[in-house]
């Protein structure tokens, strides 16, 4: 059997490393609504609404980005859909009723479930670069949405400050992964393959 050449070993690691643009872009967003959250002092019901209707789709739409468009292994992705799917639709429910319920039992059953889909994923892909980042941001997402129903009677700003928080976290963790992974998938790239000593070294 032939010896793999270095560009083909190196496949992998540029598949999984190409992790980091929809992890670059779930903390962009989540760290827009988490900044939101802290300097909206006072914000109505219409304004968590659509504030966190927002959040929730634009969130989504990035989760299944993450899960479809990226090299997890050859490991079921029922869960995740799902979970991407009620996030989605979460920020619909949250658009449409426009009340303080919707929002908190809506983004609940979304991040609970999102949040153990990507946690079972980060165990099950053990071998793969992010991992870890996935287990830890599922804890995250299971505990912001355990929180939301119990802070439901105070109000508004209680709900976006625990959905913030959450938001926070997340748009930290996956941050730091994304940029880092973005390093390394350049340090990755086989010589002559245009992803190393250009001006833009991994798109």
């Amino acid at each position: 059997m032939a010896a793999a050449s270095p560009a083909q070993g190196a496949r992998p690691v540029l598949a999984e490393f190409t992790v980091w643009k929809p992890f670059l872009v779930r903390a962009v967003v989540s760290g827009v609504f988490g900044l939101l959250t802290i300097f909206w002092r006072e914000p109505s019901t219409l304004v968590m609404s659509i504030v966190g209707g927002l959040y929730f789709l634009l969130v989504g739409a990035a989760y299944l980005w993450t899960h479809r468009m990226t090299h997890w292994g050859a490991g079921p992705r029922v869960l995740t859909d799902i979970g991407g799917g009620l996030l989605l639709g979460a920020g619909a429910a949250v658009l449409v009723l426009r009340t303080e319920a919707g929002f908190a039992f809506a983004g609940a059953a979304a991040l609970v479930v999102a949040g153990a889909a990507e946690l079972v994923r980060g165990l099950a892909a053990r071998g793969h670069a992010a991992a870890r980042d996935l287990v830890v941001v599922g804890v995250v997402g299971i505990a912001t949405g355990a929180i939301l129903p119990l802070v439901e009677p105070l109000g508004a700003h209680a709900l976006l400050g625990v959905a913030g928080g959450g938001a926070l976290l997340t748009a930290v963790m996956l941050g730091i992964a994304g940029l880092s992974y973005r390093h390394d998938s350049a340090l990755s790239a086989p010589p002559g393959s245009g992803s190393q000593g250009s001006a833009d070294p991994v798109n």
